[in-house]
């Protein structure tokens, strides 16, 4: 498997595993002998991730996109808003739609505001629901911890596949680009 590292400044270490091996990014200084390390600490893991990603690239082969308009779309998102709306008792300020690189949607929670990928147009209702949902639980709970988790399980207990057919769109949707 293809190692490559990446350098930022103020960087957190990431590790990310695409197709065609593993993405290290560490911040500027941190010693070759460190990258070894780090990607033996965390060999199960990589291991597990890249078996799951190509699992998604074979779903993706037999995935068909949905088309809609701009008008349908932006009608199901104020749709899934409403429903996690009554669920969550939380609501977004905004909802903005836009073409993302690397995700299906981000929240500010201090803004309140809900950003959806332009490309989720594209993904059966089911996924969009669960996109929603999943940003608007941030703004109960900012980070991928329990308490997020578990707001995710009770509304969506097989939010784990949910996240495999994402990638099996996101992996469709860029081999068209």
């Amino acid at each position: 498997m293809r190692i490559e590292v990446k350098y930022a400044k103020n960087s957190r270490a990431k590790l990310e595993v695409k197709p065609w091996g593993v993405l290290i990014t560490l911040r500027e200084g941190v010693r070759e002998d460190e990258i070894n390390k780090i990607v033996e600490r965390h060999r199960a893991w990589i291991e597990k991730k890249y078996s799951e990603l190509l699992e998604s690239v074979e779903l993706s082969k037999n995935i068909e996109l949905v088309t809609r308009s701009e008008a349908e779309f932006k009608s199901l998102l104020e749709e899934f808003v409403k429903q996690a709306r009554e669920i969550l008792g939380v609501n977004p300020r905004k909802i903005v739609i836009r073409k993302m690189k690397t995700r299906w949607g981000s929240c500010n929670h201090k803004k309140g505001t809900i950003t959806v990928n332009a490309l989720a147009a594209y993904l059966p209702e089911h996924l969009i629901s669960y996109i929603i949902y999943h940003e608007i639980c941030h703004l109960i709970e900012p980070k991928h911890n329990g308490i997020f988790l578990e707001h995710i399980r009770r509304r969506y207990p097989n939010y784990k596949e949910l996240e495999k057919e994402l990638i099996a769109y996101e992996i469709k949707l860029r081999s068209l680009e």
